[in-house]
């Protein structure tokens, strides 16, 4: 009998043979079932033996080449990324010249300065003047010198001009029913760079030929593998584009918040090539035309089902075009930040599982992958919470909050992030919703002129916004239960956005911006403003335009407006601020109120309206626009007779009229009548009344007497009371609609708001909405080589300031001397 050990030693090695014979079964059907697989994609022939069918599947477009087609959009957006870049790197090497040359001349000049005390007359208007007309040694200086050829190349500028002049039109957006949320359209360039990326999805996928195989026992269908390696090489580009650092920002400078949008067409496009894929297998699925039996080994495996890793792919890209839609975004807009990336996650996960590393899938899935990871480690970089070496390290930083006039909240955070003007952060405060974070723009500027008192290196960053829902609701109603001396803790993401281009390197600079929209602008001001003073601004002129509802408004930023005008230099700076209480009218025709089929005529509404314009064009803001005595002296030179005549014109000129006395309304009626003769104004007779105690007879008359046609005919005949064998006109109705037109918004300023409406430093307040294109055409007479447009406002605002600027691109090539006009259009509602 055997020993116990050598008995144990047998059957060991028994049961080790027993073992590898399992394992190479196992590895012999496992080798099998793969090959199977791929001979079910790319089944094998022979010339001599094989049916045409099959020898024509692997000749004609073989699979195991099909890899190619992925190529298509990697040779499409290449291009279009290093065509931005260049644009990009052009447009920042002519403002950094533009800028360097000014920088050299403001140093030239100076050191060519007269003293003060040379030919100074402080009290001329010339004193403000910069330009060293007498240099106390050396040759007279010659023209300044505003740009080198290298900074402006004519063919270039013609050619963004007349790419500017067709893209810059945006498309109106359109209202479905009221109450509805409009249906808003990208700018032209996307729609342009949308179809086109279709167009080479759809002809790349259909034109070569076959479609389909003769028999689905000879392989996949052709349409199916190549629309399939399209969507697959769409992905990376997807994820790319909806990261916010990402390496597209660093290349071209555009936001994430304007990529964003080509991500959400990129991945709309995807889910209509995978479609694409997905159909054929069901128009010739594998169970017919003897193809079922190259999948009955896989059949049996338990767990599997024909089709399963595409469907378990195609559901979760569904699922994510479906809820980005606009309509479900706004109105889930938490729910869709809480889902979007864990499902992208998933989806991602099944593309892997799906594509099994045929061809060259699993290449474009790896970049993906890599590009994702990479994003997220940008992005540590831009978090206030994430830098060991400041005080915000994992607690994030302090702040304030502050319930200004019309019940804005403004937000102030020391912090040590460092910012651009006009660039946004991602503002999230756990002590109000953990969860939340939102897009704030930055109004304050950061600046060694603004220190904040946190302590030292720490500046202020000030975020304003109004209360509308979700977290804007929650930080006023917190504000409002724990008064301004509560803080909480601000964890800060950014900054991202801003404008790439150097604003202080164009000669002119229009700002406009509507409501809180003025958030985007405030900083770029101060930045304009200090950067001229400093000598380091090529900015002549800064233009600003300020729509808002109430003057209230203004309070929010009352600081800014102070030291814009009080430190910018002479004449530089222009605010016109706009109070927006009425509607314009629609339609250009003027009608009446009672009968607003009858037309009125329109010789008192052009003579009266010029009348008006001419004066508030014309007028000063009280004795400012007198001359100084002293002047008229010298100009009389010892001649009395002639200084009395100029003294007399001098007391003719039109000065402010006092502010009529008010009697005080209560409730939109009118306080009860005073009947003491001592009163300074009596009480206010009621519209009705006043048209009815103006007499236009005398007016009517005349104007039929011009001869001019203004007059209807229809309205004013010759049995007319008034007309030709008349004396006067009865009943001629002046009466205004419920939404005035400019013209009676005009009559409607110049008899209640006080005679000094535009001011001698060109800073005004208007009553009405502002017409933003015949502005900008006006201003645009004189704008010099290089001009900058900022908008920031609604929609409207913006569809308005767009379609001037390209209408105003034909200046760039009609040889008028002018290198660009360059426009900025910032969303605050992102």
């Amino acid at each position: 009998m055997p020993a116990l050990p050598e008995l144990l030693a047998q059957r060991a090695g028994v049961a080790l043979g027993h073992f590898e014979s399992v394992l190479s079964v196992a590895e012999r059907e496992a080798a099998e079932m793969a090959s199977t697989l791929v001979r079910r994609i790319n089944v094998p022939y022979n010339a001599s033996s094989s049916p045409p069918g099959l020898i024509e599947a692997n000749t004609r477009d073989p699979w195991n080449q099909s890899g190619k087609y992925a190529l298509a959009y990697v040779y499409f957006c290449i291009p279009l990324l290093v065509v931005a870049g260049l644009l990009r790197y052009y447009h920042l090497f002519t403002d950094k010249i533009r800028s360097a040359l000014h920088q050299e001349e403001v140093q030239k000049s100076s050191a060519t300065s007269s003293p003060d005390t040379d030919y100074e007359m402080s009290v001329l208007y010339t004193d403000k003047s910069t330009n060293k007309f007498f240099p106390r040694e050396g040759a007279l200086p010659g023209p300044p010198k505003t740009q080198s050829t290298v900074s402006s190349l004519g063919p270039i500028n013609k050619c963004i001009a007349v790419f500017r002049f067709v893209f810059y039109r945006p498309i109106r957006q359109i209202t479905i029913r009221k109450g509805w949320r409009p249906l808003v359209f990208p700018s032209l360039a996307i729609i342009f760079i949308v179809f086109a990326a279709l167009a080479v999805g759809i002809l790349y996928s259909t034109i070569p030929q076959p479609l389909f195989w003769e028999s689905i026992e000879f392989g996949s269908p052709p349409l199916a593998v190549r629309s399939g390696m399209l969507a697959v090489a769409l992905v990376p580009w997807i994820i790319a584009l909806s990261m916010k650092a990402n390496l597209i920002t660093l290349v071209t400078g555009i936001g994430h918040e304007r990529l964003n949008v080509l991500h959400r067409w990129g991945a709309y496009l995807c889910l209509v090539l995978s479609i694409i894929h997905t159909v054929p297998f069901y128009i010739t699925p594998v169970w017919e035309k003897g193809a079922r039996h190259v999948f009955e080994s896989l059949f049996s495996r338990e767990g599997f089902y024909a089709y399963g890793t595409g469907i378990a792919a195609l559901v979760p890209l569904g699922f994510l075009c479906v809820h980005s839609a606009e309509p479900l975004r706004h109105r889930m807009y938490e729910l869709f930040v809480t889902l979007h990336v864990p499902v992208a996650i998933v989806f991602l996960g099944m593309m892997f599982w799906h594509c099994h590393n045929y061809i060259t899938s699993w290449h474009y899935l790896f970049a993906t992958l890599g590009i994702w990871l990479l994003s997220y480690v940008m992005r540590l970089f831009y978090l206030n919470w994430t830098n060991p070496f400041r005080m915000s390290w994992l607690i994030g930083d302090e702040a304030a909050v502050t319930i200004m006039p019309e019940n804005a909240i403004k937000i102030t955070v020391p912090t040590q992030m460092r910012w651009r003007p006009g660039q946004y952060v991602y503002l999230r405060m756990p002590g109000i919703s953990v969860f939340e974070n939102h897009p704030f723009t930055i109004a304050s500027l950061c600046s060694e002129d603004f220190p904040s008192e946190y302590g030292e290196g720490y500046r202020d960053m000030v975020l304003v916004f109004r209360p509308f829902g979700g977290f804007t609701k929650k930080v006023y109603t917190s504000a409002l239960e724990h008064g301004p001396w509560h803080t909480y803790r601000a964890f800060l993401d950014g900054p991202y956005g801003g404008m790439n281009r150097r604003i202080e390197a164009f000669d002119d600079v229009v700002l406009v911006a509507g409501g809180s929209g003025i958030t985007a602008i405030v900083s770029q001001l101060l930045s304009l403003i200090k950067k001229m003073r400093d000598g380091k601004a090529v900015t002549r002129r800064v233009h600003v335009i300020w729509a808002l509802k109430r003057p209230e408004t203004m309070e929010w930023f009352k600081e800014e407006l102070r030291i814009c005008r009080e430190y910018a230099p002479p004449d530089a700076v222009t605010c016109q601020f706009y109070i927006t209480t009425a509607k314009r009218m629609t339609t250009g025709q003027v009608v009446s109120a009672k009968t607003p089929t009858r037309p009125v005529s329109l010789y008192f509404h052009d003579k009266v309206n010029d009348a008006f314009q001419n004066i508030a064009d014309h007028r000063g803001s009280g004795i400012a626009s007198k001359r100084h005595s002293a002047l008229i002296r010298d100009e009389a030179q010892g001649d009395a007779e002639k200084e009395k005549e100029l003294r007399r014109e001098n007391e003719d000129s039109i000065t402010a009229l006092p502010q009529a006395h008010m009697i005080p309304m209560n409730r939109g009626r009118l306080a009860p009548s005073v009947t003491n003769p001592d009163t300074i104004s009596p009480a206010p007779k009621s519209l009705a009344a006043r048209r009815q105690d103006r007499n236009l007879s005398l007016d009517i008359s005349q104007a039929v007497e011009a001869g001019t046609g203004a007059i209807n005919p229809d309205i004013i005949g010759p049995t007319s009371p008034g007309g030709a064998n008349g004396n006067n006109v009865q009943g001629f109705d002046f009466g205004f609609p419920s939404t005035p037109t400019e013209f009676q918004k005009n009559l409607m300023r110049f008899a209640f708001l006080p005679a000094a409406v535009k001011k001698r430093d060109g800073w005004s307040t208007e009553y009405g909405r502002p017409d933003i294109p015949y502005t900008l055409r006006e201003l645009s007479k004189d704008f010099g080589k290089r001009t900058c447009v900022f908008v920031c406002g609604p929609p409207s605002m913006r569809v308005d300031v767009s379609n001037t600027v390209a209408e105003l691109q034909r200046s760039v090539w009609s040889g008028s001397g002018r290198d660009e006009i360059f426009l900025h259009a910032e969303n605050y509602a992102l």
